[in-house]
């Protein structure tokens, strides 16, 4: 029905104007962040967040904001933002009488990373969180960015009163794929990547993550090829190999292990990290050791045979860390940095260190060029405390001249000469 009477018009007129008009916007952030939205009674999420009013809608306002361990935040709005206005407000929340807080400190490479703390968004790296010390214990950090792998840990109890826990989220990228194209002579020999069988040459396997990878080249009666290829990409990389006769008065000693890249003795020789292929090796009974840090040694006898490659399998035991102890995960930005944990130099950044003991250290990371990092840090037993520090180049300086002083050049007695010297001083 059309408005025909003038009440009606005016009444679909305000109607029209209200559904239909211009939009204002309120921006709601708070300190700390993460708190629920009340705006004219209705829930609108959690700070930091917008809200759109009408411009020709009812003026004024009522704003509420709470979160746990704060008291409640009021305020009156008046009025109504212009067409397209944004409206900032930032509400400073109040903690309750007697709370006490600490702190969790979140950072990512690369930075701008977006944190959900309990499933609360906080914003993007670095972000500080104020958490009371009396609150629910236990808290899981997630830490989101496009291209790269998500990072998810969970952090049991809370910190002290005033500490401030350090997270540090070293993000990977969502990997890609390439391929890998082999060929031998002879041909036909059976090709393994990371130990999967992947077929025979020549071939192209397709569909390889991008990345670093062990590659075995192997044909009956030759010489086993063991390598790495490294695959980008988008792109094939071609291994071409040339397999040696075997000789029928040597044999081989191919060696595996779980984890890989442990390194490879035999008969107190090294021969390189698993998995690899050890060729030339007379026949008969031969001592083998593998070692890689953090997990026991292991020693065996291996049978070689003329003529023939022998198969060795390793399952390491992992050393079991003690409780008694904690670990330090220290990075910085720029890498490569010397690391000092209480003025002790323990290696260079990124740098994993699982004997600290309990308590307070001192951090210190140093790199020529850059200004000395420090920090303190608090390491609990069983636990791993992350740091990351960032460095700030050094100051550039003009070197200046000084003004030039004059002294006196002391006795040449046999000439008997005193002479004014030209003294220059330069920073």
């Amino acid at each position: 029905m059309l408005c025909a009477a003038v009440l009606l018009a005016g009444l679909c007129g305000v109607a029209a104007a209200q559904i239909g008009g211009d939009v204002g916007y309120y921006y709601i952030t708070s300190s700390p962040s993460g708190a629920s939205v009340y705006f004219d009674g209705s829930y609108k999420g959690t700070t930091p967040t917008t809200v759109q009013v009408y411009t020709s809608g009812t003026p004024g306002h009522t704003l509420s904001l709470t979160l746990s361990g704060y008291q409640t935040y009021t305020q009156s709005i008046a009025g109504n933002p212009s067409e397209g206005q944004t409206v900032t407000i930032f509400a400073t929340l109040t903690p309750m009488p007697g709370s006490q807080t600490g702190y969790y400190q979140i950072s990512s490479s690369p930075s701008n990373a977006d944190v959900y703390f309990d499933s609360v968004y906080k914003g993007t790296t670095p972000v500080t969180v104020e958490v009371s010390t009396t609150g629910t214990p236990g808290h899981t950090i997630n830490v989101y960015k496009s291209g790269y792998e998500s990072f998810s840990q969970f952090y049991p109890g809370n910190p002290s009163s005033g500490q401030t826990v350090y997270v540090y989220a070293a993000l990977t990228p969502v990997q890609s794929t390439g391929s890998v194209y082999a060929t031998s002579s002879p041909s036909g020999a059976s090709v393994y990547l990371d130990d999967v069988y992947m077929g025979t040459t020549p071939n192209t396997f397709t569909s390889i993550s991008t990345g670093t990878h062990t590659i075995r080249i192997s044909r009956s009666g030759y010489q086993t090829y063991t390598g790495s290829v490294t695959v980008s990409s988008g792109s094939t990389t071609t291994v071409s190999v040339t397999l040696p006769p075997i000789s029928s008065s040597v044999g081989s000693l191919y060696v595996t292990s779980s984890p890989s890249g442990a390194s490879l003795y035999i008969d107190g020789t090294y021969r390189g990290t698993t998995p690899t292929t050890a060729g030339s090796l007379t026949p008969g009974s031969h001592t083998v050791r593998l070692s890689l840090a953090g997990y026991q040694d292991f020693t065996t006898t291996a049978t070689v045979y003329a003529g023939q490659t022998t198969t060795l399998s390793a399952n390491l035991v992992q050393v079991t860390p003690t409780t008694t102890l904690g670990t330090l995960a220290i990075s910085s930005s720029p890498s490569a940095a010397e690391v000092y944990v209480d003025n002790v130099f323990r290696g260079y950044s990124p740098l994993t260190l699982n004997d600290i003991s309990p308590g307070s250290h001192a951090i210190t990371l140093r790199l020529a060029g850059y200004q000395d990092w420090q920090g303190n840090v608090q390491v609990s037993a069983g636990q791993t405390t992350s740091v990351q520090g960032t460095l700030i180049p050094v100051p550039t300086t003009v070197p200046t001249t000084k003004a030039p002083g004059f002294g006196i050049l002391a006795g040449i007695a046999a000439l008997g000469l005193i002479g004014a010297v030209l003294v220059i001083k330069r920073d």
